[in-house]
């Protein structure tokens, strides 16, 4: 029986709609191999912040999609909570996407690991 992929193809939707936000390229590329906790996280929070300035839609969608919500009910979260889920999705869901490997079968990575300071 093949797959439906409705999942992958709504994923790939809105990762290419983020990568096509102005000035993203620039900030993802930000992200380099060996970098601390705090790069890391000022990396990450630049790129929720110019995903909620420049498609607030998608920003919505990729939470959602992240926490298994309608887009509804992320509209309704506080910002605290909107915000974590949004970094929380960002690095799973988005840049976690580019880390799976084929030996996962397209299953869900859990991404690239946070930095620590060791």
């Amino acid at each position: 029986m093949a797959k439906d992929r409705n999942e992958l193809a709504e994923k790939l939707e809105i990762v290419g709609g983020i990568f096509e936000i102005d000035g993203m390229d620039e900030i993802m590329g930000k992200y380099k191999s060996g970098m601390n906790t705090i790069q890391f996280n000022a990396v990450t929070v630049q790129v929720a912040g110019l995903l909620l300035k420049g498609n607030r839609e998608l920003a919505d969608k990729v939470v959602a999609l992240h926490r298994g919500e309608t887009v509804e009910q992320i509209q309704e979260m506080g910002d605290t909570s909107y915000a974590s889920a949004l970094r929380d999705a960002i690095i799973t869901d988005v840049m976690g996407f580019f880390a799976s490997s084929q030996s996962s079968d397209g299953q869900k990575s859990p991404g690239p690991s946070t930095p620590t300071d060791r």
